[in-house]
């Protein structure tokens, strides 16, 4: 072994001192150091270092210019090696699908009747229209065309019970079904938004066409009672806008009122048109009794004036009960938080206002805003607090403005 390898041999860890014994490089690199002068080995040093930062660069910057291809190759491997697992994962259903598939392929027979063929072709573009009809109509509903999804959705039935044994037609059905669902959350959503009253009775009238609407025994009460609970959400929602006035109590009640009392007029209204009653041609204010909404305070509803109350009348009278109470609640909690008392007059002449827009739909709600428990928390001796007072004026009022 050469003298001077086996001396840097002696200096260097293990691994890199088998390079230099058995190492084809590192005998070359030997034979220049002895072919070198004594001056130049003193600079070796320096030109092994200067070397070494070259290659330093070199790496680096190789590095920086192949980082998108790194990265790309990291995820391309990472990608494939995912696909690769999920295909191993796979082939067990795979060949468990196989004989059924082989079946269904020996069980294919194809057209050889030239006359079917032909006919085929030639209505290739019914065809075509057929099977473009479930996502026509769904488009049709995204786009707020209910009528026309409703007329293509009929056009669908006629086919179906006409070709009763045309699978295709079945499958069609079905997914005719599901952009009805979506119809139905539609309109559902839309009532609970400020709709104006042809548009709430569009709605209505659509929504009696789909199922589960259609089929229903009960489906004029069941759409009574959804037209009622979204006006109610939507007033909510309304009325939820007007927290920011909270800290200025006598603005938030009066804006509170108006709210109140738009807002209720328009579900009563859109409740009395869309579904009116049979025979009912007297005046709008004569169809829900005062007394009627007292009762409805005491959680029973009975025969008032001597009118029998149909299952709508129920639903409306509990509506004005609940909204009715909410009022009450917030002017009780919001009224004392107002220290000039000499707004309370107003307060009350625009609540009043509010009962007799109500009444002429009969919506009147005095007999609900105060029972006798108020009547004794508010009284004092023989004074009567402005409230009462404005209770028992709006009832003297009212008795003086219903007709005879």
């Amino acid at each position: 072994m050469d003298s001077l390898a086996e001396i840097i041999a002696g200096r260097l860890p293990k691994d890199l001192a088998e390079q230099v014994k058995s190492g084809k490089s590192a005998n070359e690199y030997l034979r220049h150091l002895r072919e070198l002068q004594v001056d130049s080995l003193s600079s070796e040093s320096a030109t092994l270092n200067s070397n070494l930062q070259s290659i330093d660069r070199s790496l680096t910057k190789l590095a920086i210019e192949s980082r998108p291809n790194l990265i790309a190759t990291s995820a391309t491997l990472e990608s494939f090696t995912k696909g690769f697992n999920s295909l191993t994962t796979s082939l067990p259903d795979l060949s468990h699908a196989m004989p059924s598939l082989e079946e269904d392929v020996v069980q294919f027979e194809p057209i050889n009747d030239r006359g079917a063929s032909a006919t085929l072709f030639s209505n290739v573009d019914k065809v075509l229209d057929i099977l473009e009809l479930p996502t026509l109509i769904l488009t049709c509903v995204r786009n707020g065309y209910y009528a026309e999804a409703l007329d293509l959705v009929g056009h669908v039935r006629r086919l179906a019970i006409r070709y009763r044994n045309a699978k295709v037609l079945a499958m069609i059905q079905d997914e005719v079904d599901k952009a009805l669902l979506e119809m139905t959350t539609s309109l559902l959503r839309l009532l609970r938004e400020n709709v104006q009253l042809p548009t709430a009775i569009k709605v209505i009238s659509y929504l009696k066409r789909l199922q589960p609407f259609q089929s229903s025994e009960n489906s004029v009460l069941e759409l009574q009672h959804i037209f009622l609970l979204s006006r109610s959400i939507h007033l909510k929602s309304q009325l939820k806008s007007l927290e920011p006035l909270q800290s200025l109590p006598e603005k938030y009640l009066r804006r509170y009122i108006e709210f109140f009392r738009e807002f209720v007029f328009a579900a009563i209204i859109g409740f009395r048109s869309i579904f009116p009653k049979e025979g009912d041609t007297g005046p709008i204010r004569d169809r829900v009794d005062d007394q009627l909404l007292h009762d409805e305070s005491k959680s029973t509803i009975r025969e008032a004036a001597g009118v029998t109350v149909d299952s709508g009348e129920q639903l409306l009278s509990s509506f004005i009960y609940v909204v009715t109470i909410e009022l009450r609640q917030t002017v009780k909690q919001y009224l004392p938080l107002i220290s000039d008392k000499s707004v309370y007059s107003a307060l009350y002449l625009q609540i009043i206002y509010a009962s007799q827009s109500l009444a002429r739909v009969g919506g009147e709600f005095w007999s609900i805003l105060a029972d006798d428990e108020d009547l004794q928390f508010y009284a004092s001796g023989d004074d009567k607090n402005p409230w009462i007072s404005a209770l028992e004026k709006q009832r003297e009022l009212s008795k003086k403005l219903k007709p005879s």
